[in-house]
């Protein structure tokens, strides 16, 4: 058999080999902005003078005592340390698998992310909250108006790149307006790559006089969220302001060996999505 025979014979079973390989190399898609592998810690700054400054305006000093102190011991029943003097406090996701892109109903399209998450109360003490849990990161541009709160039914950690904030701030804006008890009490404003809502100072009212709270409250003010993600649809940074002082805030941080020490009173706040969450599911309820 002549040479350029054998090699013709040689590529042809070469060729009928690779049919039956899948060589391709598919990637996550571009609105996809963490890779395999990836960890993000944040972790939670509390101001005590400005929480001690408004627990005292609102409750007055006695009170306020009161109330610090029955934090303080529920917070060493919970966690076994004392109130105020933790360090390493935060909380962490690992990214463990990101998926090619999939088609989860017709024209939308999303990537599943497979992550841990733990949390660490103080002294870097992580305990792990979820394991190897698939989470779908929808493609922005495959949403409406309509099914934009999908948007945010994976881990609102981590976002798609690119999306619509606007878009979404418009649908809760319409939920809101469309309920009695959150109209005018309630404010959701796109804020750059993030949302600026406003708990009004007559919702604080309701929300205070509803939870039983023993003693009388002083004249409540607004209580202003912030919360803003990165070009990579990280997480970035979650603040809680009262009154003009900022009480709270959760950053990103470059990762868990850059943990400082944190003066912890307890988690103030409200998580963000959390509200956009209840409201949705509460107008659903009504409709």
């Amino acid at each position: 058999m002549k040479r350029k025979e054998k090699l013709a014979i040689a590529l042809f079973s070469t060729l009928i080999l690779l049919s039956f390989v899948d060589t391709s190399m598919a990637a996550p898609p571009s609105y996809i902005g963490v890779a395999k592998g990836d960890e993000y810690v944040w972790v939670p700054i509390i101001n005590m003078a400005n929480v001690n400054t408004t627990g005292i305006a609102l409750f007055g000093q006695e009170n306020w005592t009161i109330a610090y102190d029955m934090l303080s011991e529920l917070y060493k029943n919970e966690t076994g340390m004392d109130l105020g003097s933790f360090v390493g406090a935060g909380i962490k996701v690992a990214v463990k698998d990101v998926s090619d892109e999939i088609t989860v109903a017709p024209g939308i399209f999303a990537s599943e992310l497979t992550i841990d998450i733990s949390v660490s109360a103080g002294l870097n003490n992580w305990t792990m909250v979820v394991n190897n849990t698939v989470v779908p990161i929808y493609d922005p541009n495959s949403l409406n108006e309509t099914t934009i709160m999908a948007g945010f039914g994976g881990i609102p950690l981590i976002m798609a790149k690119g999306f619509n904030y606007s878009m979404f701030t418009n649908f809760m804006s319409t939920e809101i307006a469309a309920d009695p008890y959150l109209n005018g009490n309630l404010t959701v404003q796109t804020q750059g790559i993030g949302f600026k809502i406003t708990l009004k100072a007559n919702f604080l009212s309701l929300m205070f006089n509803s939870s039983g709270v023993p003693f009388d409250v002083g004249t409540l003010g607004d209580a202003i969220f912030n919360v803003r993600w990165n070009s990579n649809g990280v997480f970035e940074y979650g603040s809680l302001e009262y009154g003009g002082l900022a009480i709270a805030s959760i950053q990103l941080t470059a990762g868990d060996d850059s943990i400082p020490g944190f003066e912890i009173v307890t988690i103030i706040g409200v998580s963000i999505v959390t509200i956009l969450a209840i409201i949705y599911i509460k107008r659903k309820k009504n409709i």
